[in-house]
């Protein structure tokens, strides 16, 4: 949940409070209506951001392969949507969770972090450099493996009961979701054009009744991958690498898809862009630490966190002056001038550890 600070202000429009359960459902009608349009992710992320008078809402798409995608947001900075993906993602518990398990449901900030995390200075400090509070995410399971989540942060904390009554109305949520992916699968396969992403829809009997274009260019890319799929014999398990940075998702359909009825969707996904969850306190500690001094790394550490000069000072038991001395030869060593290239160069740090 490690993106309160990458946005911009907020232009969710927020009801009045309003008693009763029965409001929750207001805004599903529309939402429904728009299932298997590019409209839909969008409606279900505001009509829920209402209900929570979210400050910031956004719809992420997490892989176990692949970095963190966007699917739809609340007026974020392209800029600031690159620095979370090149990066920053990899100290976002919500994609550690994904990574680790098949997640559903609804989960606070508490949910998905540790004891130590929660005890620690990160997420109370993070979250809190733009008056952030608490944050929750609702999770679904989306094609090929993925977790489709809507992520919610605001400058007050959320209530058990707020928390609560979206639990309650969940499984609506879920299925609405359910019918769009579904639907959005029939419709791809339906398309005289071939869509952009790399699927193939086999029927019960294994024989191949849709298959896009860009399924064979993945192919073509990556040489000993299509011997290796003839090899399955019509047989696929829910995922296998079939060639070095190529993916294979299988997963079942049900007897409601009319295309092939209990058959199976193949989709290759690229592999080469994900990298594994990373823990703050470690990324913190190792980074620059071949060119700072322990102080100095102690001070980089504490200004990441958002601390002003003042602040860093209390904490490590220093004089103002002597931080703002540190600070200054730190930044002669890394030839920057200002907070924001020491962030910048966090980021990059934070993409080559492996």
């Amino acid at each position: 949940m490690a993106r309160a600070h990458l946005s911009r202000r907020s232009k969710i429009a927020r009801p009045k409070r309003r008693a009763g359960a029965a409001t929750d459902l207001d805004g599903l009608g529309t939402v429904a209506a728009s299932i298997a349009t590019a409209d839909f992710y969008p409606r279900l992320m505001q009509t829920v951001a209402r209900r929570l008078e979210a400050d910031l809402a956004m719809v992420m798409r997490y892989s176990r392969h692949s970095a963190p995608d966007y699917v739809a947001h609340d007026d974020l900075e392209p800029e600031h949507m690159e620095l979370y993906r090149g990066g920053l993602y990899r100290v976002d518990p919500v994609y550690r969770l994904c990574r680790n398990d098949e997640p559903r449901g609804v989960y606070t900030l508490d949910d998905v972090t540790t004891p130590a995390e929660r005890s620690g200075d990160y997420f109370n400090i993070f979250l809190a450099l733009t008056g952030m509070a608490d944050d929750l995410v609702v999770l679904f399971p989306g094609p090929a493996g993925t977790s489709i989540g809507l992520a919610y942060e605001r400058k007050t904390p959320f209530r058990p009961a707020e928390v609560a009554r979206l639990r309650q109305i969940f499984p609506l949520l879920e299925g609405l979701q359910a019918a769009h992916e579904r639907l959005m699968l029939a419709k791809l396969a339906s398309l005289e054009r071939s869509p952009d992403k790399p699927i193939r829809i086999v029927d019960h009997r294994g024989r191949g009744v849709f298959e896009s274009k860009s399924w064979q260019r993945a192919l073509i890319d990556h040489p000993g991958a299509a011997a290796r799929l003839s090899a399955l014999d019509g047989e696929a398990p829910a995922s296998l690498e079939l060639a070095a940075g190529l993916v294979l998702h299988a997963e079942p359909l049900d007897a409601g898809f009319a295309l092939a009825p209990n058959g199976r969707l193949l989709m290759l996904e690229t592999a080469d862009d994900g990298l594994p969850p990373l823990d703050y306190g470690q990324a913190t500690s190792r980074f620059l630490e071949d060119r700072l001094t322990p102080r100095e790394r102690d001070i980089v550490g504490l200004m990441l966190l958002g601390y002003p000069t003042l602040k860093v000072a209390e904490r490590l038991g220093l004089s103002v002056n002597t931080v703002k001395n540190h600070k200054k030869r730190l930044y002669a060593k890394l030839d920057i001038t200002t907070e924001r290239e020491l962030f910048l160069n966090f980021v990059s740090h934070l993409f080559g550890q492996r």
